[in-house]
Order: C-alpha cells, then structure tokens, then sequence
C-alpha cells in the first residue's frame, strides 16, 4: 500500500482531472457514470464539475492524480445530504485508494453537516460495493444497482483537525514533489 496524499481539487487542477478521466479504460468510466460516456460528454461534465457546489478531491499515490472523489450536495432543504461518485484508474485499483477517498470525503461531509451521504453503483460493481460495506452503508438492491446510504456524526474538533492536517499533509506533499527547473 502506498501512501496516498489526498487533497481538494481546484478549478486550476482541470488539466490533471481531464487527464485522469483519460486515463480510465471502458469499464472504469462505465463503473463511474453507470453508463457508457461519450468523450463529448465526458468534456461537458469536466468542464462544469468546478461551476458545482461539488467538493472534488483527489488521490496522489505517486505524483499523478490517480482517484477521484466527489461530492454533491442534494437539495433537501437543510443541505444535510450529499450524493458521492468516485473513479480510480484500474492500474491503481486495490491498493487503498478508494478507502483513503472515501474515509476523506466523510470527513469532509462531517464537518459540513451532512447527515447522510449515498452512494449509487451497477449492481456488479464489487469492488464499490465491498468498499461501502466497510465504511458501515446501508446497501439497498435496485434493478441493476445498488444504493448505499452512510451516515455522518456531527462535526467535532478532532473530525476538524483531521481534514486540516490531510490538506497540509498533501500540500507539503506536492511542494517536496515539485520538479525543480534545471
């Protein structure tokens, strides 16, 4: 297992997040959207996924974005559910990725107030699956899917630091990683 920087992705990280999607073959962007996505609409989407209320984070195991995550707010009137999507490109798969993403993404939504946060796969998304099931889901069987439901606690000052110290930590990452101009 490696150890995977996590941080939230800006409107300056387009390039790495295009170059991301790029990166994942037929059945990784199909796991994603629950469809086939054409490259049109696979450009639509990138381009208006930093015009959201989305909180996008990244994975950097090496020093490329290799997983993302994100998460949207549900109108509720509260603001106290969000929706979840993540993709990790298949090379990179099984190696603590998804869990590093979503135990991040919870984090961020404790802190933010969101109650509850879902999550919906193709019902032979194993690997989605499994990997709700260990974060305590709520997994519920739909024709061809399944929907899973996790709750968050109420913010505290250690979920606070925790989310504080991952972007630090990742920051510091990438300012040791930078290349240098030689």
């Amino acid at each position: 297992m490696h150890d995977i920087a996590i941080r939230r992705l800006r409107k300056y990280d387009k390039a790495q997040v295009t170059t991301h999607f790029s990166n994942l073959d037929s059945e990784a962007l199909t796991s994603r959207f629950g469809v086939p996505v054409r490259p049109q609409r696979l450009q639509t989407y990138i381009s208006d996924m930093f015009g959201t209320a989305a909180l996008v984070f990244g994975a950097f195991p090496d020093t490329c974005l290799r997983g993302l995550a994100e998460l949207y707010l549900q109108p509720d009137g509260n603001g106290h559910i969000a929706e979840a999507a993540f993709s990790v490109e298949s090379p990179w798969q099984d190696q603590g990725i998804g869990d590093a993403l979503l135990s991040r993404l919870l984090t961020a939504a404790q802190n933010r107030g969101i109650r509850e946060v879902h999550m919906l796969c193709l019902a032979t998304n194993q690997k989605m699956r499994r990997l709700a099931s260990r974060h305590q889901a709520d997994l519920t069987l739909l024709p061809g899917q399944v929907a899973a439901t996790l709750t968050t606690p109420w913010p505290t000052p250690f979920s606070m630091a925790e989310e504080l110290t991952g972007e630090y930590h990742a920051f510091a990452r990438a300012i040791l990683s930078w290349p240098s101009k030689q």
